[in-house]
């Protein structure tokens, strides 16, 4: 009862707080949500408080307002539905990784944080606590029943991250036909990007509850731990690409006089993605293929490392190509 009540508490105390942030900055304007103009530049879209050009304060109070009609109602009614209790974790888990991936990009950019997004992010983190210490949410045999919805959510994660691993290489290659990429074309990048990090956070919040219906077995497994590498690399590439590639790509140019200048972020790009789409493969090839699991943990992992060298290989080889072009052109 004390738990259900606390839970309602700390999702009552996350809808005031967005709502009264959104007044401040609706209320002096009367514009937009968002006090930041419209722009074309990835940085200063990189700061709005949006993810996938939606707010992300309107994401945390969905969310948080689902959570409170839910427990209010289990509340009132005194009944358990420990399936409906899982999925509500997940949405929290969602919400928080999305908050946690929004603050670590406006303070790696601006050197600062964005204290809105910070409290969202301590509010979300202590509502996915309150409701992973709910009894029951943990056991294997619920976990083993509501198995089928979170491989679908794991295959949505697959979908997601690697449908936009390839959009995004795609992109790029269409993009450089004229050898420079716009501002507009790298917001557009990065949009992509924000998709593959959702794919990501399903993938990961799945993958947990997933490891949890038996996690001996699945720790204990070379492909199981191949694809937690290749995630981790995915994950980390992610951070690096969108702290330090995404932010300066209209940089990007093979124009003569300018490829001279940031040849060091082009060759960093053509690598990120090289990696990106090589981890994302992987991740998927492993999930998708049960016979993997005869190859031992280091044969896998030196598939995937002779893999990666090649690919990035052939980027740089990509590289190289566009400056001849440019030169050309």
């Amino acid at each position: 009862m004390s738990l259900t009540i606390s839970i309602l508490g700390i999702s009552l105390i996350g809808i005031l707080f967005t709502l009264y942030k959104t007044r401040v900055r609706i209320e002096p304007e009367k514009g937009p949500l968002t006090k930041e103009p419209e722009t074309h530049h990835p940085v200063a879209h990189i700061k709005s408080v949006l993810f996938l050009e939606i707010p992300l304060e309107r994401i945390a109070m969905g969310g948080f307002s689902l959570i409170l009609i839910s427990y209010g109602w289990i509340l009132i009614s005194g009944s358990t539905l420990p399936e409906l209790e899982l999925g509500l974790l997940t949405l929290a888990s969602v919400i928080m990784l999305l908050l946690l991936f929004k603050q670590i990009l406006v303070a790696g950019i601006s050197d600062n944080f964005r204290w809105r997004v910070l409290a969202l992010l301590v509010i979300s983190t202590i509502l996915t606590m309150l409701i992973w210490n709910r009894p029951g949410l943990t056991d294997p045999v619920l976990l083993e029943d509501t198995e089928i919805y979170m491989l679908t959510l794991h295959l949505l994660g697959l979908v997601l991250g690697l449908g936009g691993a390839v959009i995004l290489d795609v992109m790029i290659f269409h993009f450089l036909n004229n050898f420079k990429i716009s501002s507009r074309e790298a917001v557009i990048m990065h949009l992509i990007s924000q998709m593959i990090i959702l794919g990501l956070i399903f993938l990961i919040v799945s993958g947990v509850a997933l490891t949890l219906t038996d996690p001996d077995t699945f720790l204990e497994n070379p492909r199981f731990l191949m694809k937690m590498t290749s995630v981790g690399v995915v994950t980390l590439n992610g951070i690096l690409l969108n702290l330090f590639v995404v932010p300066k790509m209209e940089q990007i140019s093979f124009l003569e006089g300018e490829k001279e200048e940031n040849s060091g972020l082009i060759s960093a790009a053509f690598i990120a993605g090289s990696v990106s789409m090589v981890s994302w493969f992987t991740v998927f090839v492993l999930a998708m293929i049960n016979p993997l699991e005869t190859f031992s943990y280091l044969q896998l992992l030196s598939a995937y490392l002779i893999l990666l060298a090649v690919t990035i290989a052939g980027g740089l080889g990509t590289k190289k190509l566009y400056e001849v072009k440019g030169e050309r052109a």
